[in-house]
């Protein structure tokens, strides 16, 4: 399956909101999220919402990919969990379209939802987020403390999954937050 560079995703929403008849809001998470506006250079395979797509904006879709040449796959995400107030911290992206609002979760929101599945590629989307800007490691043990119990994981394994990703961008905090953990039980 082909990957689409952050400039691509860019140009085929910025075709989706050429298309569009009327105005329509998207939350688009994951892969295009951490590509469209916060740089990761790897790119995605397609662009997963957290929204479920209209069928006017599923028809503008259908019209950017044959005037883009982009046949970026678009659909609201199966499986999708996050921070409980998540929604209520989701930031504009690609501000200058007309019609289309895209919203994308906050960076400490975003990196959390990528915890949860915890593979290498997002844990590689992670560290370049918090490469090109900072993350702070409080704001993401607060959020991952008081607002991701109803994960739909293995709280053990999130939990691994939080260390694995602590120990990879502050690694001199490891034990501090192992501390921590254990003495608040997640």
């Amino acid at each position: 399956m082909r990957v689409y560079t952050p400039d691509e995703l860019r140009r085929f929403l910025e075709g989706v909101d050429a298309a569009l008849r009327g105005k329509a809001e998207v939350v688009v998470i994951g892969g295009a999220a951490a590509a469209i506006e916060y740089g990761v250079a790897s790119g995605t395979r397609d662009i997963d919402t957290w929204t479920r797509v209209q069928k006017e904006l599923e028809i503008a879709v259908e019209r950017a990919r044959q005037a883009t040449g982009l046949a970026v796959p678009f659909a609201q995400s199966g499986v999708a969990d996050g921070p409980a107030e998540l929604e209520s911290r989701l930031e504009r992206a690609l501000p200058h379209l007309r019609r289309l609002a895209v919203r994308v979760p906050e960076k400490h929101d975003l990196v959390l939802m990528k915890v949860v599945r915890g593979d290498e590629h997002d844990l590689q989307a992670i560290e370049a987020i918090h490469q090109r800007s900072p993350l702070d490691l409080e704001t993401l043990l607060d959020r991952y403390q008081g607002e991701m119990g109803a994960a739909i994981i293995d709280p053990r394994r999130l939990k691994g999954h939080v260390l694995t990703m602590v120990e990879r961008l502050f690694p001199e905090q490891v034990d501090v937050v192992e501390a921590r953990l254990r003495m608040r039980g997640r």
